[in-house]
């Protein structure tokens, strides 16, 4: 698979580090180690309320990895145009920590109702879920980037 476009590499390594990591997501709210799903705060910001009918819950997990593919994107031009692809995986981790605190911070300052007040387990579950996401977003991002050919 050569694909020499950025564009196409950033979307593709954030869509399938998102698709992985939304294994870790849905175990940790399973055995109640989170209790927000990524999937309820794309819902919250879609509907206004955490899904409840599978069809729901299913469009809005299409919305996380919609925002997966755009952070990779954000990101592979990030390390095209401001910083160099040395420490990939440290950048891939600091990217997607930092967005994971931007995200909690707005919606604290937008004061959203049904965010209002996030038990620890699920903000540590989050960071722990973010970070997985920013590892493998590198990692995928490094490997099309050596399967095409490029040097970022």
């Amino acid at each position: 698979m050569f694909i020499k476009d950025r564009l196409t590499r950033g979307l593709l390594a954030g869509l399938s580090a998102g698709i992985v990591t939304k294994i870790y997501d849905l175990l940790a709210f399973h055995y109640g180690i989170s209790t927000l799903r990524w999937l309820d705060f794309a819902g919250i910001m879609i509907y206004g309320r955490k899904p409840v009918a599978l069809g729901e819950q299913v469009f809005a997990t299409f919305g996380t990895w919609f925002f997966h593919a755009l952070l990779g994107i954000i990101f592979v031009f990030l390390i095209q145009r401001v910083f160099s692809s040395d420490n990939l995986l440290l950048k891939g981790w600091f990217y997607s920590i930092s967005w994971w605190f931007i995200i909690y911070a707005v919606f604290q300052l937008f004061k959203v109702p049904e965010l209002a007040s996030i038990p620890l387990k699920t903000a540590l579950s989050s960071f722990v879920g973010a970070s997985i996401w920013g590892l493998l977003l590198a990692l995928a991002l490094h490997w099309l980037d050596r399967k095409s050919n490029i040097t970022p």
